[in-house]
């Protein structure tokens, strides 16, 4: 089969499953807008593909075909944007900001959020210099996990066990922070 009839008989497949194809990546990626942009990202994808070489396969399931490139795109947009608040993360933090509205400058705010910078700066102190090298590489940097493995001499499920478990102790440290900052009664007026 001929590029343009490959490419015609791909993007004829995307236009007439696409309601599947976008449900079934959605359960990959786990947002029907990933899937979606992915899908769109991979009709163009298909409009600027070029003629295959002499060893091209012809495709004999167009459905997973197109899955797979889709949820390529959608894994190259994670790996290239590395969000690392959840959406249901950032939709609370939305709220919470709609709810504070002109009240930011609130001295309260401002002492809580400078409480949790150092109770941050405190957990990120109290991890090995590998592991907060390693957590800052992955979170800061955006490195993959791959790249670190070869940078530390390690394996990526060693970069994998280091990341879960510096997570896992800045996670207790701040929860720890959290609870004894809502227990500490000092500077309340006592009657």
């Amino acid at each position: 089969m001929s590029m343009p009839d490959l490419r015609t008989k791909l993007k004829r497949h995307l236009s007439a499953r696409y309601a599947v194809l976008r449900w079934r990546l959605e359960r990959v990626v786990g947002c029907k807008h990933h899937a979606a942009d992915a899908l769109q990202e991979t009709w163009l994808r298909l409009e600027a593909m070029v003629a295959p070489g002499p060893a091209a396969a012809p495709v004999h399931n167009p459905d997973a075909y197109l899955l797979r490139m889709a949820a390529n795109i959608a894994t190259d947009a994670y790996r290239r944007d590395r969000i690392i608040v959840t959406e249901r993360e950032r939709e609370e933090l939305m709220h919470m900001a709609d709810e504070a509205g002109d009240d930011i400058s609130d001295p309260a705010r401002i002492v809580s959020a400078r409480l949790d910078v150092q109770a941050l700066d405190s957990a990120l102190a109290g991890l090995s210099p590998r592991r907060r090298a390693i957590l800052t590489a992955a979170r800061i940097d955006g490195m993959l996990n791959a790249d670190i493995a070869e940078r530390f001499g390690i394996s990526v499920a060693m970069v994998k066990k280091e990341l879960q478990a510096a997570m896992q102790h800045c996670k207790t440290c701040m929860a720890d922070a959290d609870a004894a900052q809502r227990s500490d009664v000092s500077g309340r007026r006592k009657y």
